[in-house]
Parts: structure tokens; C-alpha cells; sequence
């Protein structure tokens, strides 16, 4: 009689990382691919963004992938596939159905197409999916942040840094996206803002951008940080091929100043288990679609919105409108006030101008997320392997 399988003898599966053209997105992937421990084989796709095929229509193909760029796909097949992002959705399916087994599929973000093709969904706030059992919601994404790059980050900045009176705020500035504005004016009033805050906390501002940060944004802050904290700032902006001092400035600062747009910087500055305050962006209106059924389609998803913010049970429209977003005919709008005030709900984070000290438990309570979710896939595996 052969011995039962135990945990011991499941070997971990092999995986693949399946990578974008998105380097957040990717960070992610990579850090969760590290955090499991799994042995990784990364696999960079490219995309051909002539291709005219929408991607909820592409199926499990690679149609839209710019093959000759990206990575091979081929045999032998991976018992684990991690990917990120709409468009990795058909290239995954497609890897799933040339093996003789599926590979375990764990899927992060939103997907936008039917849930049920997942084995698992880690999705965070912002994305607003309904609960299902194969949907796990975490506070903030992962991130992976090396202890000694942080230490060799910290040696190369340290004499520059020390040129400035303690404490030192780390200000880490982000850009616009499709539903948040951040121009000249959010900068402006960002910096009014450091001006109360600099009157509590003292001490110096150390300030860089990301590629994401517009010209014109990087030019205001240059200016404003020279009124309001002369000889009390360091501001190096993003730059291609210019040493920046990010890393540097999460080993070595005392506290975080972060813009909400990116919620991969606020879960790195969540690393250090210090305070962090948010800078908060206004929304940018949708475009609105001409057309009865577009006009139906919004109201249905603006009902449902106002109802959850006013923590109302749902009804039946509210579950028939759930019932379609996890089968991805519905989609809710990305809404970075979710994410924003879960952090402050939490005690993770404070808005700019708020007090804001450490918070232990706040920061306990995304570790155990990040276990829970990390155990929910290595439990996955293991029933995998079981059959």
C-alpha cells in the first residue's frame, strides 16, 4: 500500500511569472511569485497594441500577442501560472489549455471577464469586485522590498541626506491616471499642505517623482519647494538613467508623505511600519457613452456604488448587478476613495494635515492579509496535488 500523500512530500509547483509592459504591475507579480517561495520561470509577453481584437473577445489564444518579442511559450508546461492585468487573461488561458493539466491560476487585480475562470483572484479595495468564493481581497498589493538593496540604497544616500535637519519626511510624488487628476493645481495645493505639515512635524522634506509625474508638475514642486523649505528639502525628480534616491529614502525616513494614485508606493512606505499621511487627488468625471444602453448600464452601476457607500444590504437589482460583474459583463469604475479610506479606517495611514503616529496593530493587520492570502494559494496547491 503506497503512503499517503503528506505535506512534506508535495513539491512546490513549477511556476510561471507571467510579465507585461507594466512595471507595477509586474513588481507585483514578482513579489508574490517571491513570497511563495515557488521556483519562478519569468516569461515577459509583449503586446501588439495594433491588434484590433478586443481582449474579452480573444478567448485562450495568443491572438494580440507580439510573439516574436516576447518570451516562448512552450512545453514543459508549468503547474502554476501568476499574472496580472486584462490582457495576460487570454495568454494564460492559452498556456491552461495546451497542458494535460491546468495549471493553478492565481490572478491579480481585476480580470474584467468571468471570474470563474480563475482559480483565485487577489484583488484589492480600489477594484470593488463582489465577494466569491474564489475571491480574496487584500488591503494593498504586494510588493517586494529587499532588505539589502534597501541597505545599499541607504549607504549611498546617507552623507546627502544627513546635510539636513531631522526628522526627515520622505515625499513621494506620483502622476495622473484615468480617474485621477494631478496637475499643477494638486501640486500647489499639495505643497500648502507640507506647509501646515512642516509647522508639526519640522524637520526636512526628502522629495522625488515617478514616470508618471507630468513636466509641469516636476517644475511647480522645484519652485515650491524652494519657498517654503529652503535649505530644508532634497528634491531629485524621476529620471531615466539618473541614480534616484527612493530606495534610500524608504530605508532611512521617519515618516511618509504619498500621493493615493499609487497604491504600490503607500504598501512599500507600509513596509517600514511608519506613519504615512495620503495626499489626496480629485476624481477625474467618466466619459459619458451616448446611447440608452450605455446611459442603463451607468445608472445600474452608480445605484450600486451609492448603495454600498451608504452600507446598505443589497437588493435584488444590487445582487442581479454582482452576479454580472463576476461574470465580467459588469465592470465597476476603479475607485482609488475605496482604497484610500480603507487605509485611514485601518490606521495605516492619515490624510495630509491629519496626526499621524505608528499604528502596530494597523500594520499587523496587513501582514496577516498578505498570510492569509499566501496561505490560500499554498492550500490550493496542496488539494491540487492531493487528487
Amino acid at each position: 500500500m503506497s503512503e499517503p500523500t503528506t505535506e512534506r512530500q508535495i513539491a512546490p509547483p513549477r511556476t510561471w511569472l507571467i510579465l507585461g509592459e507594466r512595471t507595477g504591475d509586474n513588481a507585483q507579480v514578482l513579489a508574490l511569485g517571491r513570497a511563495l517561495g515557488w521556483p519562478g520561470t519569468i516569461k515577459q509577453i509583449h503586446y501588439d497594441d495594433s491588434c484590433s481584437v478586443d481582449f474579452k473577445d480573444r478567448g485562450a489564444s495568443l491572438t494580440g500577442v507580439d510573439l516574436p518579442r516576447s518570451d516562448p511559450l512552450t512545453a514543459p508546461w508549468p503547474d502554476a501560472i501568476i499574472a496580472i492585468g486584462r490582457r495576460s487573461v487570454p495568454v494564460a488561458r492559452w498556456i491552461r489549455a495546451q497542458a494535460t493539466r491546468p495549471p493553478l491560476h492565481i490572478h491579480l487585480g481585476r480580470p474584467r471577464v468571468d471570474l470563474g475562470l480563475f482559480d483565485l483572484v487577489i484583488t484589492t479595495p480600489q477594484y470593488n469586485l463582489p465577494d466569491a468564493a474564489n475571491v480574496i481581497e487584500i488591503t494593498l498589493p504586494f510588493v517586494a522590498v529587499d532588505a539589502e538593496d534597501l541597505g545599499r540604497a541607504a549607504a549611498l544616500w546617507h552623507e546627502r541626506f544627513a546635510a539636513l535637519p531631522r526628522p526627515w519626511t520622505a515625499v513621494m510624488v506620483g502622476g495622473p491616471t484615468p480617474q485621477l487628476a494631478f496637475g499643477v493645481g494638486e501640486a500647489d495645493r499639495m505643497l500648502t499642505e507640507l506647509v501646515d505639515f512642516r509647522a508639526t512635524h519640522a524637520g526636512s522634506l526628502l522629495v522625488t517623482t515617478s514616470p508618471r509625474t507630468d513636466t509641469a508638475v516636476v517644475a511647480a514642486l522645484k519652485a515650491g519647494l524652494a519657498r517654503i523649505a529652503p535649505g530644508q528639502h532634497l528634491f531629485i525628480p524621476y529620471e531615466v538613467g539618473v541614480d534616484n534616491p527612493y530606495k534610500a529614502m524608504l530605508a532611512l525616513a521617519d515618516r511618509f508623505v504619498v500621493s493615493v494614485d499609487s497604491a504600490s508606493m503607500v504598501a512599500e512606505a507600509a513596509t517600514r511600519q511608519k506613519p504615512i499621511h495620503l495626499v489626496h487627488l480629485p476624481k477625474i468625471p467618466p466619459k459619458v457613452k451616448p446611447g440608452l444602453k450605455s446611459a442603463l448600464s451607468r445608472n445600474w452601476r452608480l445605484r450600486r456604488k451609492a448603495r454600498q457607500d451608504s452600507e446598505l444590504p443589497a437588493d435584488p437589482l444590487d445582487r442581479l448587478y454582482d452576479f454580472w460583474t463576476r461574470r465580467g459583463k459588469a465592470r465597476p469604475r476603479r475607485d482609488i476613495d475605496q482604497l484610500e479610506n480603507r487605509l485611514i479606517a485601518m490606521g495605516v495611514a492619515q490624510p495630509l494635515g491629519a496626526a499621524s503616529e505608528t499604528n502596530e496593530s494597523a500594520f499587523k493587520a496587513l501582514r496577516n492579509e498578505t498570510e492569509t492570502a499566501l496561505g490560500r494559494i499554498q492550500a490550493l496547491w496542496h488539494e491540487r496535488s492531493a487528487k
